[in-house]
């Protein structure tokens, strides 16, 4: 294959021209060439479509780029609304519509041969059916290329999509009768019970109890933002919050399914497959966005092979897939509800797939974005407590706001790294946090400088019970012995002894809990309980260190309670070690 045949401009190529499905090319599909029978092939199918028509044709020179740190979870509210721009929704069934059977609304379209209703042509009376739908202005043309066609047949779907792009409601995708899939259904409301499912969710999880408003006020947005994300969404819009419910309930009926929505405002393909029946559907997110000049200089392959669809810009295609995770209490930091297990930039013309960056997991990358941030030169948005976009950082106004809503976006990824990459972390915030020639500004906006601070000591505390996190889950100590690890607990324990008591209250319960779990072996339950009396060297062994533990932790407790009642009635609170430098030179 000839690089050069990829450095043709847009306009001058059709995208995807040379992408090939099943032995046939895009294009070839859309003239008839084969119907499509296989979920899979729709799937290849619809997702080339879709970024054709939803990405890349509305692409212009100053199209509103994705930013990569959107499409890494937790996801981030969008705040623009882009309304020249493609939106859609679409919901595909590996198996025929029965109308009234189906559990959610739409208009029924009637492929050539089958019986409608109202005993007239089935192609006028989808017209008739499609019209009211349209913007006005759209109709006669629609009339003109659709009065003598099928626009079931998949054939016509990439052009029927110039007309439906900005409709507010979904399309339909199912088989017909002979298994061929068609368009079979539009203008359909994916319905979703959000009360109900956010409440049952919530006792799931444990974070909801019985008749305590209080207690679900205090943990309402931490299970809605987590069940939402299981589905790639953020706390948004209607469109995607029903999306998200629509596809749960058909995960629950153990339907095969595939739905698909594109906002105007998060100018993002994302993909809920459910073919596979599993409890949660496979996340897929697909967005223009631009690659750093750095990874950009690192990888010139980029530009050599035609991954860009604008060089100037280094734009490319870029897909991301995810795993959902199911909730562990034991976690110290508890929101990891997905994480990203695939990154994929895909070719605009032949549709190749490039696998060998690593754009959203990148530590260097990460660690100059902060120390840009520090120093007030980062450009980019950030939503701030989803109610303020942040669109700079020249002030320390805005520079705090940035750095809160970055700490809170990077929660568990600065909350998990290696101690030596934290403390690279810590080193660049207190380099601006405990700046002395910033003292005055500082206490100009007291409340953001105390909030980012204690966001900073918060994630300290979470890196420092990494270890008793990983003692406390059976997966992470396969082959480690029970007198080890509750040893090692131990050892964590009588190590942090001074800093523990300074904990957040909710993280030193979490200590103690993750503590108690190791504590929960059946053998150490019988020995706390006098089932068994030590007799062997083992069992001697291991009530001598679970005793020294319990007493240990008795200790903390006293100590931590004595700490934070003085810290209540306005004793000062140590949140940060004092090592921070003198002087904003660095």
């Amino acid at each position: 294959m000839k690089t050069e045949n990829y450095l043709l401009m847009p306009e001058e190529r059709e995208f995807f021209s040379d992408v090939r499905i099943n032995g046939h090319t895009l294009a070839s599909l859309g003239q008839g060439a084969a119907s499509i029978r296989d979920r899979y092939l729709l799937k290849d199918f619809l997702e080339y479509v879709h970024i054709k028509k939803g990405l890349l044709n509305p692409f212009y020179a100053h199209y509103p780029l994705v930013e990569p740190r959107e499409l890494l979870p937790s996801f981030e509210k969008n705040f623009a609304e882009f309304k020249d721009l493609p939106s859609f929704s679409l919901v595909a069934f590996n198996r025929p519509l029965s109308y009234q059977e189906e559990i959610f609304q739409f208009d029924i379209l009637h492929p050539p041969g089958e019986a409608s209703v109202s005993r007239r042509r089935p192609g006028r009376t989808n017209l008739d059916k499609i019209l009211p739908h349209l913007d006005r202005d759209l109709r006669p043309l629609f009339r003109q290329s659709f009065a003598f066609r099928d626009l079931t047949d998949l054939a016509y779907y990439e052009e029927f999509l110039d007309f439906i792009l900005h409709m507010d409601r979904a399309h339909v995708v199912a088989k017909d009768h002979q298994g061929a899939f068609r368009l079979l259904g539009i203008y359909a409301s994916f319905p979703s019970d959000l009360d109900t499912e956010l409440k049952n969710f919530g006792h799931l999880l444990g974070k909801f109890k019985k008749l305590d408003s209080a207690y679900y006020e205090r943990e309402r947005e931490f299970v809605y933002q987590f069940l939402m994300e299981l589905y790639g969404f953020p706390i948004s819009a209607e469109r995607r919050t029903s999306a998200a419910l629509f596809a749960r309930n058909l995960s629950r009926l153990k339907e095969q399914y595939l739905i698909k929505v594109l906002g105007c405002s998060d100018r993002t393909i994302t993909s809920l497959s459910g073919f596979e029946q599993k409890r949660y559907p496979l996340v897929e997110k697909t967005a223009l966005i631009a690659v750093s000049p750095s990874l950009a200089e690192a990888n010139p392959h980029l530009r050599d092979q035609g991954y860009y669809v604008d060089p100037e810009r280094r734009v490319v295609i870029f897909k991301v897939t995810y795993v959902q995770h199911k909730y562990n209490r034991f976690n110290v930091l508890e929101d990891r509800a997905m994480s990203v297990v695939k990154q994929e930039i895909i070719h605009p013309y032949h549709g190749g797939r490039d696998t060998s960056l690593n754009i959203l997991k990148d530590t260097k990358r990460f660690l100059k974005d902060l120390t840009d941030i520090v120093r007030g030169e980062f450009t980019g948005t950030i939503s701030y407590k989803r109610a303020d976009l942040i669109t700079s950082t020249k002030t320390h106004e805005d520079r705090l706001k940035f750095l809160s809503a970055w700490l809170t976006k990077y929660q568990r990824r600065v909350g998990t790294l290696s101690t030596e990459t934290f403390e690279g972390v810590k080193k660049v915030l207190n380099s601006y946090l405990l700046n002395r020639e910033y003292k005055e500004a500082f206490a100009k906006y007291a409340d953001l400088h105390r909030e980012v601070v204690q966001k900073v000591a918060y994630l300290n505390q979470a890196q420092q019970l990494q270890p008793l996190e990983k003692l406390a889950q059976e997966e992470e100590v396969r082959g480690l012995g029970l007198t080890q690890r509750l040893s090692q607990a131990l050892a964590f324990l009588e190590e942090k002894q001074a800093d523990l008591p300074y904990f957040y209250p909710d993280l030193f319960d979490k200590c103690l809990k993750l503590w108690n779990e190791i504590m929960a072996s059946p053998a150490l339950k019988k020995l706390a309980g006098g089932e068994i009396t030590p007799e062997t060297p083992f069992q001697r062994r291991l009530w001598e260190l679970a005793s020294r533990g319990q007493e240990l932790t008795a200790a903390l407790k006293d100590r931590h309670r004595q700490i934070h009642s003085a810290a209540e009635r306005g004793e000062p609170f140590p949140l940060l070690p004092p090592e921070a430098p003198r002087s904003s030179k660095q």
